[in-house]
């Protein structure tokens, strides 16, 4: 049976070609998208989840970091590291405020760091340092590139000029530029105490459980709210879909369902259109059970074909893309294309089948008349 459905298929290839190339520019789609959502997440978190730091405390009642402002009191560092189980503590200051690159206002999340901690600033430097004194700065590589930006340039935020000295990577996106400025120096542009900080965050001891030392933190700083990174993340991700990842979400799902029908269509014209040779092999003596089974292996090759070809299109799609849209990410990962495969078979299975009731009933003397 697949003997005769593969020669029947490359009996006449453009048409299979057709076919092939239908259903891998529909999964490339339905992959590319979900890729965009999925990269748009990721780099909502990035922060949070590029920290290495289990246990968050933030303002009583603040369960993120987009769209909030959270200020702990000045001594809440203090009273962290005194407590048992806190192996290192390292508090942050955060605001939304837009960072001014020549004539341009880059609405940006800046983090106060200290550059002493261990940990708290940027994960990746492409260039430069992220030991920030007052005046410095460290923003992201791509931002740096779109405005002709190099270290030992300047840019300003409330208005006080600051010299970059390190590029950071994985740091710039849609909606979400990150740079880095010296603690000290943003708690006094925001006019709040030097030892002030938004968000602490905890690596307990080896030995500490975690349960426990966050239950202490809680009596210890009462006004303070005390999360996991788990739930952080979470919160943070629940938050972000709420803000603008709906509209990608819709997008997404537009571009599921159309890329399902053109799967559909695809197989189903495919098998219609192939209906003449269905009669000759009715003609010949082939039985309606070997017929449909013809018809489901050849429209399951080409889907199989397609398939593979879809996924390796969206990669290179996806090469191409973020080489020329550096501050886009699209992560498609081996999971979202598996997931596709029960779709793919009920899609393929149906739209082959629609049209069997026509063929099964084809008259095999038809096929032969002038």
């Amino acid at each position: 049976m697949f003997k005769l459905a593969w020669a029947n298929l490359i009996h006449e290839r453009v048409r299979l070609a057709i076919s092939v190339g239908g259903v891998a520019l529909a999964i490339a789609l339905i992959l590319i998208l979900n890729g965009f959502f999925t990269g748009f997440q990721q780099q909502a978190v990035s922060y949070i989840r590029n920290q290495p730091a289990p246990l968050w405390l933030a303002q009583g009642g603040i369960e993120n970091m987009h769209m909030v402002s959270s200020l702990l009191p000045a001594d809440a560092l203090k009273r962290v590291v005194q407590v048992p189980g806190v192996g290192k503590a390292v508090g942050i200051l955060y605001a939304t405020i837009a960072v001014q690159v020549g004539d341009a206002l880059v609405p940006s999340y800046v983090f106060g760091i200290d550059p002493n901690d261990p940990f708290g600033g940027p994960w990746l430097l492409s260039e430069g340092s992220a030991a920030v004194s007052l005046n410095d700065i460290v923003i992201d590589q791509t931002l740096a590139r779109r405005y002709g930006i190099q270290i030992g340039d300047t840019v300003s935020i409330l208005g006080y000029k600051l010299t970059v000295k390190g590029l950071s990577k994985g740091t710039f996106g849609i909606a979400s530029n990150m740079v880095f400025v010296n603690k000290t120096a943003l708690a006094l542009g925001m006019g709040v105490s030097p030892q002030a900080t938004s968000y602490i965050m905890i690596q307990p001891e080896p030995t500490a459980n975690l349960d426990i030392l966050a239950a202490d933190l809680r009596s210890v700083v009462p006004e303070a709210n005390v999360m996991s990174q788990t739930f952080f993340l979470a919160r943070e991700r629940d938050l972000t879909q709420q803000m603008s990842a709906d509209t990608l979400l819709a997008m997404n799902t537009v571009g599921y369902m159309v890329g399902l029908l053109v799967i559909g269509l695809t197989i189903y014209m495919a098998t219609v259109e192939r209906a003449r040779e269905y009669g000759i092999l009715k003609a010949i003596g082939i039985d309606n059970g070997h017929l449909i089974g013809i018809v489901l292996v050849q429209a399951f090759i080409a889907a199989i074909m397609g398939y593979f070809l879809g996924i390796v299109l969206s990669y290179g799609i996806v090469a191409l893309a973020v080489r020329v849209f550096p501050d886009v990410v699209i992560l498609i990962e081996s999971s979202s294309w598996l997931r596709e495969i029960p779709t793919l078979v009920v899609i393929v299975s149906l739209a082959a089948l629609l049209p069997i009731s026509r063929i099964t009933r084809t008259d095999p003397m038809v096929v032969f008349q002038a």
